[in-house]
């Protein structure tokens, strides 16, 4: 029998707990593995009294702290490879979506990225000269290293209060993303497509609640479960073409311009699956697609 160790952060249960709109996608997941015939172990990453080398891969899907610990987790993953423990998604593939760096990869293989700027950790913050040649007026700060709206800023300008500061304090611990404000997000809504095993899942649309741009649940944003247009799918399928490796997961995030998906995120590590917008085969799909990559179907 196939053994999967299932990472989740400290504190997971609260989390889940205290946001009453998202499912428990351990408990999904684990029941869909031992009808598969599989066994799933969740386990804390930070337990230091957990025996990694006894399970066939190991899957970091509610490592959801991973972006306060990011040195941490990188040595937690190195271990596992040391121990020839496989990662589903490979660990080559959660280092390179760890950073938002890879938004500029995703734009020069020719993907339709949102725009933004790069600034590199350590780097002077002032950024006024760049962006005032853009035109951009509202803006959205955010790490290169975060998820869930991480330490995510919307301000009117550079000079607004307190942004100069988050900037500095961002550019201490990692790079620095700006972007625009996309008004199609509170507008119109942002887009997830899930995708398991390379072939399309389900989607839905998340829309933040009203007076907010952050499109998480966490934050009052509804999501509904809703078929992409044909041209849409076929653009966040194009975007798995252009990762650096076989995803068993991806979960594209994109907001249409224009009849263009703009991709904001490609979520490779622990993406919140939505499987109960997915229909009755989302949670066997993603197991098989965790499966085959794990090293086959379940012995």
């Amino acid at each position: 029998m196939m053994k999967i160790a299932y990472a989740l952060m400290d504190g997971y249960q609260a989390l889940i707990d205290a946001n009453l709109e998202v499912v428990d996608e351990r408990q999904v997941l684990g029941r869909e593995l031992a009808q598969l015939g599989a066994e799933m172990t969740a386990v804390r990453w930070r337990d230091p009294e957990v025996d990694w080398a006894r399970f066939d891969a190991v899957v970091p899907k509610n490592c959801w702290d991973y972006v306060e610990r990011s040195a941490e987790f990188f040595g937690w993953l190195d271990r596992l490879r040391d121990l020839g423990v496989r990662l589903v998604n490979p660990l080559e593939l959660i280092r390179w979506n760890s950073d938002k760096r890879y938004l500029l990869d995703l734009r020069r293989a020719g993907v339709s990225v949102a725009p933004l700027v790069y600034v590199e950790r350590g780097a002077p913050a002032d950024l006024r000269a760049e962006l005032s040649s853009l035109g951009w007026g509202e803006l959205v700060l955010k790490p290169a290293i975060s998820a869930g709206a991480y330490r995510t800023l919307r301000a009117r300008s550079l000079d607004a209060e307190g942004v100069a500061e988050q900037a500095e304090t961002i550019l201490r611990d990692s790079g620095l993303l700006v972007q625009p404000f996309f008004p199609e997000i509170p507008r119109d809504g942002e887009w997830s497509l899930l995708f398991f095993g390379g072939e399309f899942s389900h989607a839905l649309l998340k829309v933040p609640s009203r007076g907010d741009f952050r499109s998480q649940p966490m934050f009052g944003a509804t999501a509904t479960a809703k078929d992409p247009p044909p041209a849409l799918l076929a653009q966040a399928a194009a975007v798995l073409e252009a990762l650096p490796g076989k995803a068993a997961y991806a979960r594209v995030d994109g907001f249409v311009r224009e009849g263009a998906l703009q991709i904001m995120e490609v979520e490779l590590i622990e993406p919140y699956l939505f499987l109960e917008h997915g229909g009755p085969l989302a949670a066997r799909r993603f197991c098989e697609a965790v499966l085959a990559q794990a090293g086959g179907s379940a012995r």
